[in-house]
């Protein structure tokens, strides 16, 4: 059943996306502070190994500005998948797909889904989402946020209110989705190459 707290969230998100569109349809797409095909091929100890490009049908499905698929290696083998996305107004050109719906598949299950507490800033902690996917023997741990207009998010209820409040408040509906997947990894490892990543890119994605 659906829980009490859930259906309340959905209709002050259908009122708030209704309020939206009344007053705020002529919002114009932000830019995106320097292309993500400029993101450093090292980051720490991390390097540049592998870059995936997505077929144009699916670029124009998803209606993404700019994004990045890479893969990253460190010198003992450990790798690292981060994906990028970046919309300059969120549900104008293009819209993110859930991970829970998308991930599934080539065999992966998702085994557990939690917050995870992750001090992405100095002193400061931030809760995103870890997904622990499992194919066999093989386990892979996803962690991804949205990271929109200054917030970090990891909720997809909560993004989208906070997009059309923003979308009154201060006429934009820029975002960005960012998703790290390892498999077998070492839990500081993937720690150390999230922050980084963070830390990366606040020079590309627009803040508040």
């Amino acid at each position: 059943m659906i829980s009490n707290k859930r259906i309340i969230t959905i209709i002050v998100l259908f009122a708030l996306t209704f309020a939206g569109l009344q007053f705020f349809d002529d919002i114009q797409s932000t830019p995106i502070l320097k292309p993500l095909n400029q993101f450093p091929a090292v980051i720490g100890d991390w390097h540049l190994v592998n870059k995936r490009q997505l077929s144009r049908p699916v670029v124009e499905l998803l209606g993404v500005d700019d994004y990045i698929d890479y893969t990253y290696e460190k010198t003992d083998g450990t790798r690292a998948d981060l994906y990028v996305s970046y919309f300059g107004a969120i549900g104008v050109t293009g819209e993110y797909h859930s991970p829970k719906n998308c991930l599934p598949g080539g065999g992966w299950d998702i085994i557990e889904s939690k917050p995870y507490r992750i001090a992405l800033t100095k002193n400061t902690n931030h809760v995103i989402n870890r997904l622990s996917m499992q194919k066999g023997s093989a386990e892979q741990i996803v962690l991804y946020w949205f990271q929109n207009r200054g917030r970090i998010i990891r909720s997809e209820y909560w993004d989208k209110i906070y997009t059309v409040l923003d979308s009154i408040l201060k006429r934009r509906k820029d975002g960005s989705f960012i998703r790290i997947m390892a498999k077998n990894p070492d839990e500081e490892e993937m720690l150390d190459f999230t922050q980084l990543v963070f830390k990366e890119l606040n020079q590309y994605i627009p803040g508040k």
